[in-house]
């Protein structure tokens, strides 16, 4: 399986990249879409609990892919990527679960997306990120609460040492979309492997 998902990863990236330059004008190198790609499959391999499992993971690691990039480019989450996704990956994770697991995983993108809210109302986040948060929360929820709960541990983490790396370059903004991309990753391994209790 792990052959697999990393020649599915290398023969996406060509098609990630291309839909990065058609949103930004903008050539991202294409050994980072790659290697973005690739570990991206590789998690998806690891913790995906069937084919349906995997396909929804797969999806948002996608849109996750192209909508970080882009954010880090222009600090924006586009709609046309993160909205679709949401009906998508629930009819995916709908289809591979029962109706417990489906409901904590719909409460799960709720509670993110509304703590991502209160942050835009604060005007500490962009209402992308909000977006972005609930379709996270859709997928991390379905593996449990405490995954959601590392999620947004690690993505603090990895958005306050960003944010002390643009306060050191004296910047007044930074993207967020990819602080909780690489919290949620963070999340799916340290909790496979039994870190967090």
């Amino acid at each position: 399986m792990f052959i697999v998902g990393a020649a599915a990863a290398l023969l996406a990236s060509p098609c990630l990249s291309r839909c990065v330059a058609l949103a930004t004008d903008r050539r991202p190198d294409p050994r980072l879409i790659a290697s973005a790609a690739f570990a991206s499959a590789l998690l998806i391999v690891w913790r995906a609990e069937g084919a349906l499992h995997g396909a929804a993971l797969s999806l948002v690691a996608a849109v996750g892919i192209v909508a970080g990039w882009i954010d880090a480019y222009e600090r924006r989450l586009p709609d046309v990527l993160v909205l679709p996704a949401y009906p998508a990956v629930a009819a995916l994770l709908l289809a591979a679960a029962d109706a417990e697991t489906m409901l904590r995983a719909a409460a799960c993108a709720a509670a993110l997306a509304g703590l991502y809210l209160a942050g835009h109302v604060l005007g500490q986040l962009g209402f992308g990120d909000v977006k972005l948060a609930g379709l996270l929360g859709l997928v991390l929820g379905w593996a449990s609460w405490r995954t959601v709960a590392v999620a947004v541990a690690a993505t603090l983490v990895i958005g306050g040492a960003q944010a002390a790396v643009v306060l050191a370059l004296r910047r007044s903004e930074f993207p967020f979309g990819p602080a909780m991309l690489f919290g949620a990753s963070a999340a799916l391994v340290i909790t496979n492997m039994g870190i967090a209790h």
